[in-house]
């Protein structure tokens, strides 16, 4: 009668941790999807913030060149950091 008792309680046991693994396997493949989802969103933050560095690079450059051609010659910001 015992063992017949123990083999039900291991069934049972045995049926809830499945149960659990489905949940944790589906909470799992959750977060998978969720942090995928987060990793193109910031791939394509990054992407973006680039595409506007490179913009204001190109605004520098050309604010620099008028500059120069009105004869206003442009420090180089580096050389006034440097001690003599």
């Amino acid at each position: 009668y015992n063992l017949e008792k123990s083999l039900k309680n291991l069934e049972t046991k045995i049926k809830e941790l499945e149960q659990s693994n489905k949940e944790l396997c589906s909470q799992f493949s959750n977060l998978e999807k969720k942090l995928t989802g987060q990793e193109e969103e910031t791939k394509a933050n990054i992407n973006h913030l680039e595409e506007k560095v490179r913009e204001r690079e190109e605004e520098t450059k050309t604010i620099i060149n008028r500059l120069e051609e009105k004869g206003r010659p442009i420090e180089d910001s580096t050389s006034k950091d440097q001690v003599v």
